[in-house]
């Protein structure tokens, strides 16, 4: 896999990956997909607080990781083992600090905003907008790859170029019951019945939960799918910059590949090899090789590349931008004014 050879190539339009994932636990064991509050009207679909859809034979199917949520995993090796691969710049509001690439809308983040930074941000966001996406890669070269909108200022908005997800087909969806007993009863605590009665709240007296959610049975296959849509890597027509950019998606993309477990409930492994393909303009599709050691070195040497003709350093230490909440107030006030 040549990235410079591949994001070059006009007939080319993206790269994708496929694999099966099966539960460490087996399939007899449920997993636990991510879990969202209720609607503002109504109760969760299907009385679960999971992402479930039917599909139009009746069988179910389950997100086990979102397309934001494996965005945020990939996004995390830039501020971990490939921090050297991207500029860094840190916002620091009072004890707490987060680099750009943590913060939740990146550079157009409002925190972000409220800094020495919000010049150069409404800049860099304007010049996307007419073609120009090196001032933002200076910033935050993951914006690019990730998306960003700036929803409260310039209205410009980024496409994600790369949308990863894992999702269970075939699955029924399970509760559980727990009883919490303590050890002492309400007599040796020296507690009245009312007392007991509202000591269960603090743990005093037996607590159940009955038919709480339980996760999903997967009967059928768990997949990962993920893709990266060259085009939006291209905008700008600056060839060094678009197979920098490419680097950084595909060595992303490997790094939430290695992580294994989502969260307690849901540790998936690999069941084969992954397949990668690359497509074509005319929907052909080609078997692509893709070799995490092979994919690091090629990414050292473009990020090395772009940082020379951009003149912008990569790593750390990061560049510190002081929050400044006068700046936040006066944001706020403004928008007050605004829907007025």
């Amino acid at each position: 896999m040549d990235l410079k050879t591949i994001i070059t190539n006009p007939q080319l339009v993206a790269v994708t990956m496929r694999r099966a994932l099966v539960p460490l636990d087996g399939t007899d064991v449920p997993v636990f997909p991510q879990t969202y509050p209720p609607p503002e009207r109504g109760p969760h679909r299907f009385d679960t607080p999971y992402t479930i859809n039917e599909l139009r034979d009746g069988t179910l199917m389950a997100d086990l990781d979102s397309v934001q949520s494996q965005a945020n995993r990939m996004e995390a090796a830039f501020s971990g083992p490939l921090a050297d691969r991207v500029p860094q710049h840190s916002v620091i509001a009072g004890e707490q600090r987060a680099s750009l690439v943590e913060l939740p809308h990146r550079l157009t983040d409002a925190a972000a905003r409220a800094t020495d930074l919000r010049d150069q941000i409404q800049a860099a966001m304007t010049a996307y907008a007419v073609g120009d996406p090196g001032l933002v890669a200076k910033l935050c070269p993951t914006a690019l790859i990730y998306g960003a909108w700036d929803s409260r200022d310039t209205r410009v908005k980024i496409p994600r170029a790369v949308r990863s997800e894992i999702r269970a087909h075939n699955v029924s969806i399970a509760t559980r019951s727990a009883q919490f007993t303590g050890t002492f009863n309400a007599e040796a605590l020296g507690l009245n019945a009312k007392e007991w009665e509202k000591g269960a709240k603090l743990g005093f007296a037996p607590t159940p939960s009955i038919n709480a959610h339980g996760g999903v049975y997967v009967h059928g296959e768990i997949v990962h799918t993920a893709s990266i849509v060259l085009a939006p890597l291209r905008r700008g027509n600056d060839p060094v910059l678009s197979a920098y950019l490419l680097g950084l998606a595909v060595a992303g993309l490997l790094h939430a590949m290695r992580e294994t477990r989502l969260r307690v409930g849901c540790e998936l492994l690999p069941e084969g090899a992954a397949h990668w393909q690359l497509v074509q303009v005319d929907g052909q599709r080609h078997p692509l090789v893709v070799e995490d050691q092979d994919i690091d070195r090629q990414l050292a040497t473009l990020a090395d590349a772009w940082s020379q003709a951009a003149n912008v350093r990569l790593g750390l230490p990061a560049t510190e931008h002081r929050y400044d909440p006068a700046a936040a107030r006066a944001a706020i006030k403004a928008a007050d004014k605004s829907q007025d």
